[in-house]
């Protein structure tokens, strides 16, 4: 089973690293599509976390490299500073199991 690495603010970072995940604070959005780029080169990644606070502001340059990326699997998830939005469970399975 492969790692799971979230790529947020500082406080959303040290949470998780305290369940076992690792963890790369990203202060600039605009460097979030640098930082994907590196972590598809790890082969150990299998699940790559995105705080949506990070990810809004580069949401239409991004889309279409998680919609095409199948390892690892990235997804958007809240943090503190962000309004939570339900989660379309069957369509992050479909995409997990390549067929979104």
């Amino acid at each position: 089973m492969g790692k799971i690495l979230l790529l947020g603010d500082r406080y959303t970072v040290s949470l998780f690293r305290m369940m076992g995940a690792e963890g790369k604070v990203v202060e600039d959005p605009y460097a979030l599509e640098d930082e994907i780029k590196n972590v598809r080169k790890m082969e150990d990644v299998d699940l790559v976390l995105i705080t949506k606070d990070l990810y809004d502001p580069v949401r239409e340059k991004l889309d279409a490299v998680i919609s095409s990326q199948t390892k690892p699997l990235i997804t958007v998830i809240p943090s503190p500073y962000s309004e939570a939005e339900p989660m379309d469970v069957k369509k992050l399975i479909l995409r997990a199991l390549g067929f979104g």
